[in-house]
């Protein structure tokens, strides 16, 4: 209703507006001058040029300077630093689970809800395949001008995604002369080494400029057997251990768990297995920041064309970007436990011979046939995933003026494609063969036999032997390798597609008493198409690497929006400018239909020391390809339907017999996932309220302070199996989602056949939070000249509801099963010094402690806990070289070597390592040339 209300009072007024003024726009603008637009700039949050950075949008600046204080090689990780950043996005520091991606959450309303824009611009989505979000690995920090955050809802102006807010990113475009610089580092334990290698070259003339930037990047492992804290699994648990935490470990060790039986870690005779001995530390096999190399390079120019008639400045511009990235995930070895572990039994043949000679003997001395076997098969290196991934975007367009108006128009096409290679793997088919009945042909050769005769004998197939010691005498093969896993490397191939063109315009429609009416409107159109193929291997599902179904789809939209900037009142007593700003965009899918977006701004600049502003407007996130077209899996969650015990009326017309029916054994329940192409958008409502304080008492002192809201409806998630079982039988709801056996069917009538637990627009967010921003600049003193600035960011709500109806607050909470890392306090704190040719500066980063859930199996005597907070204090200093053009630097971060906090619900090593930083001390340093 908020939704609707808002949009139905945005469109009278700009329908008065554009019945009103618009014929009166000749007019107005014939006194106008092509030099005074010139002077003009766009602002992230609006299409309006102005002649001054001021709006009544929330919008955060990261310069070139604060850039090249980070030891950070991707802008993602620097985003990821800042307050204004929680949740769950990944980065590089995401082994099991991660894919070389880096990405932001803005607020931790995730990803998907936070537009990433260059110049203004959409960018293509990137990764390995399918992806709804920018890979920002893909954009060079050395061509970055500016980043301008927007942290305010901009659906209005953008369109989807631009929920939590807007990330722009500003490239140089006026650069003229050589740079090149190079960056070493590495931590202060000689490991997690970083190089990076730039160059920009640019050229300018009278009527042209033009850039181009090379790069080159690699970001070497971190072990987690290399620090403390990862160096194994640990479970919080008092009623083990005093203290609540005790070590954990896998029952499938390299020395194997036979039916009870082990040989231990000292692979001595088969005893029974203890697990406070015999577990297996799979930690230190397992990265804990990934390998990530990237190349690549961008140009950027522009060429003027000059005056064309009634144009004015014309001039067409080009963009274009490329980045190729390799990456590595490198989890521990697989615990080959086909039984167990895989549902798939693979019995241990009392007639294999391996079992024969090595296996484990009953209490008579006999060969036994295993059923539960276990063995990690440390022999294959691990479970090796590798990627790669090529991205480029091409811009081209031309701008120009006509009479006051500013105007351009746009064309570009961006391509994202992805390779996924997994190893060390195993085909389980294969390994039940292998650890059959064996054979031994008159030449000495072991063969595999289905039935331990010459008869039985499986052709190609090699016998495994699992007892033996690995580097021992009797340990697995590279040939018994081959058979059961190195034939079965698995492939999946992926891509994304953009393309799309877009007019703006904007100038004055009239002269107001209190200023100018500002005008802009715009025309886009985008297409999207992306696609993931994994091998038949995974559509098979045949190995222990599991099943992945084909994603394939495309969408498009069209979209037009008109934006004013209406001054109110000027110049009054208690008013400098009171300034009204208006926008709504219309876009049309060929998927769920058109929605519109619409949003009211209001900046009330007191006087040269106090502005207010505020926002209220609404945003959405329309389905992304695997949201929609994600391909459809067979998943047997434990469920259970009342239908069955208690047919209500809702049940009967479902299909279920009067009297019920009976559903012994009926426990893990056939159920259907993936994309649903009749999703609805995300919709939010938000509202910000902000204050600029500049107080003339203390000169260079500026604050700001602003609040914000943001509720989401129509989440886009599932439903899940037991829901739609119980909202059947409650109310009626999701029936439809259920496919059950009729009569004569052959199964028992009434029961599910299928369960549709499909993607669907269910639950939503409810967040609140408080931002807060100081900068400093004091006056210059014999020693130098200092500027202060903190940036604080506190969490009053983020509630999350799930398709049951049930809230789980984030607040103050680190929840990895839902939305992630909130603390409800994260603040920034820069000092810089420039002395003559010396520039420092000084960083302290800190993220509040929070309450995490104790849900796992092992929590016993406690339902939640505390995961302490973390302060990171990082300096740099850099010297300027003038006659040799040139600048040196040297930083460390984390200078007191501080460890990320231990969180018991952490799903990679015992900790958060999307929010906290992990490596430990870090050196760097940085030789940078300009010519």
């Amino acid at each position: 209703m908020k939704k609707t209300s808002l949009s139905l009072a945005i469109g009278g007024i700009i329908g008065m507006s554009a019945a009103g003024l618009l014929p009166q726009q000749a007019q107005a603008q014939a006194g106008g001058t092509g030099a005074d637009m010139l002077e003009e700039v766009v602002v992230t949050g609006s299409r309006i040029r102005r002649p001054d950075l001021a709006g009544a949008n929330p919008v955060s600046v990261i310069d070139s300077m604060e850039l090249q204080n980070q030891s950070y090689t991707s802008i993602g990780d620097v985003l990821q630093q800042m307050p204004f950043s929680a949740g769950a996005a990944t980065n590089t520091q995401v082994n099991n689970g991660g894919s070389g991606a880096v990405n932001f959450s803005l607020r931790g309303l995730g990803s998907s809800r936070t537009l990433v824009l260059i110049n203004g611009r959409r960018a293509v989505p990137s990764g390995l395949g399918a992806n709804s979000t920018v890979d920002l690995n893909n954009i060079p920090m050395n061509m970055i001008e500016r980043v301008e955050v927007l942290k305010d809802g901009a659906s209005a102006v953008y369109g989807s995604d631009a929920v939590a807010g807007v990330v722009n990113i500003i490239t140089r475009q006026d650069f003229e002369g050589t740079d090149f610089s190079v960056t070493r580092g590495q931590t202060s334990r000689s490991d997690g080494e970083q190089t990076t290698a730039e160059f920009s070259l640019g050229t300018s003339t009278d009527r042209s400029s033009f850039i181009v930037n090379g790069y080159w990047t690699e970001q070497k492992p971190i072990w987690a057997g290399e620090r403390d804290f990862a160096e194994q699994e640990v479970w919080f648990n008092p009623y083990w251990d005093p203290e609540g935490q005790a070590f954990g470990g896998s029952s499938a060790p390299p020395w194997g768990l036979y039916s009870g039986l082990t040989r231990g870690p000292e692979f001595g005779d088969f005893r029974p297995y203890d697990s406070t001995s015999d577990s297996y530390n799979y930690a230190p096999a397992n990265y804990h920041q990934t390998p990530n190399e990237r190349w690549g390079f961008s140009a950027f120019g522009n060429y003027e064309l000059g005056d064309m008639g009634e144009l004015r400045n014309v001039e067409v511009f080009g963009e274009a970007m490329y980045t190729n990235r390799n990456s590595q995930r490198l989890i521990a070895p697989e615990p080959l436990a086909p039984l167990v572990f895989f549902g798939s039994p693979a019995p241990y043949s009392d007639l294999n011979q391996y079992n024969i000679d090595f296996g484990p003997k009953d209490a008579d001395g006999n060969t036994m046939v295993i059923d539960d076997w276990r063995r990690r098969m440390v022999e294959t290196g691990g479970r090796d995933q590798h990627h790669e991934a090529n991205t480029h975007q091409i811009t081209m367009g031309i701008s120009g003026e006509v009479a006051t108006w500013f105007w351009d128009a746009s064309a570009f096409y961006g391509k994202n494609t992805g390779t996924v290679i997994d190893e060390g793997y195993f085909q389980l088919e294969r390994v039940a063969e292998a650890v059959g009945p064996t054979f031994m042909d008159d030449t000495g050769n072991l063969l595999c036999s289905t039935d331990g005769t010459a008869g039985g004998v499986i052709p190609g197939c090699v016998p495994l032997n699992v007892f033996g010691e690995p580097g021992g005498p009797n340990e697995i093969t590279d040939e018994m390798l081959q058979y059961i896993s190195g034939n079965y490397i698995s492939l999946t191939q992926g891509g994304n597609e953009m393309n799309g063109v877009q007019f703006n315009a904007s100038g004055p429609l009239m002269q107001l008493p209190a200023g100018e009416l500002g005008m802009a409107v715009g025309l886009e159109r985008r297409h999207y198409s992306g696609f993931s193929q994994p091998d038949s291997l995974q559509l098979l599902g045949v190995s222990t690497a599991g099943s992945s179904q084909a994603t394939s789809g495309s969408y498009n939209v069209r979209e037009a929006y008109v934006e004013f900037a209406v001054p109110l009142l000027a110049d009054r007593p208690g008013v400098d400018m009171l300034e009204l700003s208006v926008a709504s965009r219309y876009s049309d899918y060929n998927t769920f239909g058109s929605t519109t977006n619409s949003k009211l701004g209001l900046r009330w600049t007191v006087n040269d020391e106090l502005t207010l502003r505020g926002t209220v407007s609404e945003a959405f996130r329309a389905p992304s390809i695997p949201d929609l077209f994600f391909g459809q899996f067979t998943t047997y969650p434990t469920a259970t339907d009342p239908c069955a015990t208690d047919p209500t009326p809702s049940c009967i017309a479902d299909g279920v017999p009067e009297g019920g029916y009976d559903a012994s054994g009926m426990t893990q329940l056939q159920t259907i996932g993936g994309g649903n192409p009749d999703l609805q958008p995300e919709e939010a409502d938000i509202f910000t309220l902000g204050a600029v304080y500049q107080p003339a008492a203390v000169e260079g002192l500026s604050m700001t302070l602003d609040y914000w809201d943001i509720e989401v409806d129509g989440a886009i998630s599932s439903i899940g199996t037991q829901t739609i079982l119980d909202n059947c039988h409650a109310t009626g709801t999701n029936c439809d989602l259920i496919e059950r056996w009729g009569p004569g069917q052959g199964a028992v009538p009434g029961s599910t056949r299928n369960i549709f637990n499909l993607a669907a627009n269910v639950g939503g967010v409810d967040a609140s939070g408080v931002d807060f921003s100081a900068r400093y600049v004091l006056p210059p003193t014999e020693f130098g000249s200092f500027t202060v600035g903190t940036d604080i960011a506190h969490i009053l709500k983020y509630d999350k509801t799930l398709a049951t109806g049930e809230v789980i607050e984030h607040a103050g909470r680190f929840e990895d099963n839902h939305d992630g890392n909130f603390p409800e306090w994260r603040a920034n704190v820069v000092t810089n010094w420039s002395f003559q040719n010396w520039d420092a500066t000084y960083t302290l980063r800190y993220i509040d402690s929070v309450t995490e859930p104790l849900n796992n199996w092992w929590n016993v005597g406690g339902t939640e806990r505390k995961v302490t907070s973390q302060t990171l204090h990082n300096i740099q200093a850099s010297y300027n070289l003038d006659e040799w053009n040139s600048r040196f630097t040297l930083g460390v971060d984390n200078i007191f070597d501080r460890q990320p906090p231990f969180s018991d619900t952490g799903f990679n090593d015992n900790t958060d390592v999307r929010t906290y930083e992990t490596r430990g001390r870090f050196y760097y340093g940085r030789v940078s040339f300009n010519f």
